[in-house]
């Protein structure tokens, strides 16, 4: 039996170890917060000024900052081209807005990071390398090119810069956070040599930024959501922690092998804010989207900013076509209905605007036996719909078609239609390959990523593999110069004579509209039924 002492000594000791033990250290979470966005193609947002934008986006940032969150801001591309804005002015102004998202003026902002999408690569020929280079001078944030390698002209010589790293490690309230870079291919510009790998990037950058240091690290990609699932399916020695992301226009928040992939809405009508912490070696990441709407107050100075821009591209425009300053306030016609041009919309289901200029485009090679007309929807950019019982004015014509859009009919077969449908419907997350048609009638599954009852419009009569069909598309889809948007399956060689090819398809929208003096009236018809949302049994 233990002793009265010896038992006292025993039970002090023990209340001395758990004193010792409550004083230790718990250990201390790290935490910094990730501000994502993508695809901003108008620093003013849309709709007049009243949803998203590059002001509202400079508000959340300093909204964060000031509840004393540690931020990265990451762009994942898409930026330079193809606005209207940007046809104008080159990209500068989209630079200079972006140059204020940190509030200083002629300050870098160390802590924005931006990858290069496929717009930024609009402007493709050589001649170009030295306006591409000019944005790149003017800008006061960090560019990643991780797969990007530049082609040196003997003359121009290539896109070089301090500000272009192939990767970073970046530190945030002692998170080490390594990032690095991917762009897609689909447009490959003269100034670049080649892309690659992103497979291969993968695998060499996630372990050599974990090897210089990095907690965790970041994928800063624009390329299409299957690619990215790619990724994360590696080994988990090659797979990021999270992949930062752009190029579907709206919002995508998928795990695969529990890490995240996210990408916010286009024109900053949502940004990404990711709430990143680190635990005794463990990152988590807690994703959010913040709607960028009128209920969030735009930046004064940004917004003045941005307003000033549109002011000289709206005089610089006018006066290149030598009309006066309010030349972009023409008015072509009227609209009785709400014209539905929204990306998210357009892009996806049929709409009334898009069954009007595929409707247009077929009218216009009628004499030629036109059977179906086939226009990709990525060719329209106007991203917001013009209001029932208003006018339809030259701006709104000259953002709906940033392109050359030029058409030309060809003939395929059933077989080729079906090959074509089937790569319009792939991938159903508002892509610009989503084809607006006319003359033909179908079924959209999209659970299922199928079609069904792929019929003419006029005789009722299912396509047939064997079918000639005569079918008017942009010159782009076939174009020896261009990725035809995925369209491998039709060329240059399927063109047939005819009167009306290099039909410009915005000035046949133009002259439609003119024409119809009591304003257009265009109803959807049911020609793409979808099954989530329509009465598909009929």
């Amino acid at each position: 039996m233990k002793s009265p002492i010896n038992l006292k000594h025993s039970i002090f000791f023990i209340i001395l170890l758990v004193i010792l033990g409550s004083c230790q250290k718990k250990p201390v979470q790290k935490s910094f917060v990730i501000l994502a966005i993508n695809d901003v193609y108008r620093a003013e947002g849309l709709d007049k000024g009243n949803l998203g934008g590059l002001a509202r986006v400079k508000t959340l940032r300093d909204q964060l900052i000031a509840e004393g969150k540690k931020v990265l801001l990451l762009h994942a591309g898409d930026f330079l081209q193809p606005s209207f804005s940007s046809r104008v002015n080159k990209g500068a102004a989209m630079i200079d807005a972006m140059n204020q998202l940190d509030g200083v003026n002629h300050n870098f902002d160390d802590n924005m990071i931006i990858t290069f999408g496929n717009h930024e690569f609009d402007k493709s020929k050589l001649k170009y390398l030295p306006m591409v280079q000019e944005r790149i001078d003017e800008s006061q944030f960090n560019w990643l090119d991780s797969n990007i390698n530049w082609y040196e002209d003997e003359k121009l010589g290539k896109i070089h810069s301090n500000k272009i790293h192939k990767w970073m490690i970046k530190e945030y309230d002692g998170i080490k956070v390594g990032l690095f870079s991917l762009t897609t291919n689909m447009t490959h510009p003269q100034y670049i040599a080649s892309f690659d790998d992103p497979i291969e990037v993968s695998k060499h950058y996630v372990p050599f930024l974990r090897k210089k240091g990095a907690d965790l690290v970041i994928a800063l990609t624009h390329q299409r959501l299957s690619d990215d699932k790619k990724i994360l399916n590696l080994k988990p020695l090659y797979r990021p922690d999270i992949i930062i992301g752009g190029h579907e226009h709206y919002r995508q928040n998928e795990q695969v092998n529990g890490a995240w992939i996210i990408k916010a809405d286009a024109d900053a009508l949502s940004a990404a804010v990711i709430d990143v912490s680190l635990n005794q070696g463990n990152a988590s990441f807690f994703p959010t989207f913040i709607d960028l709407d009128n209920h969030i107050e735009k930046d004064p100075h940004m917004e003045q900013t941005i307003a000033n821009w549109a002011q000289k591209t709206k005089v610089k425009y006018c006066h290149k076509i030598k009309e006066d300053e309010s030349c972009l306030d023409l008015a072509y016609g009227a609209t009785k209905v709400n014209l539905i041009a929204e990306e998210s919309e357009i892009r996806r289901f049929e709409t009334n605007m898009a069954d009007f200029i595929a409707d247009t485009a077929l009218q216009e090679f009628k004499l030629c036996h036109a059977d179906v007309a086939l226009i990709n929807s990525g060719s329209i950019r106007l991203n917001h719909n013009i209001a029932a019982n208003s006018t339809i004015t030259r701006k709104h014509i000259e953002g709906m078609f940033p392109y050359p859009s030029d058409l030309t009919q060809i003939q395929i077969d059933g077989k080729t239609l079906k090959a074509m449908i089937n790569h319009s419907i792939d991938m159903w997350t508002a892509n610009g390959h989503w084809l607006m048609v006319s003359g033909i009638r179908f079924i959209h599954n999209p659970e299922k990523q199928q079609f069904s009852q792929l019929t003419y419009s006029k005789s009722g009569l299912p396509t047939q593999d064997n079918d000639l069909i005569n079918v008017v598309v942009p010159k782009y889809l076939i174009s020896a110069k261009t990725d035809h948007d995925g369209y491998a399956m039709i060329d240059e060689s399927m063109t047939v004579k005819c009167n009306k090819n290099g039909s410009n398809l915005k000035q046949l929208v133009i002259n439609r509209i003119k024409n119809t003096a009591t304003g257009i009236n265009p109803q959807k018809d049911g020609r793409i039924c979808n099954t989530l949302r329509d009465n598909c049994t009929k």
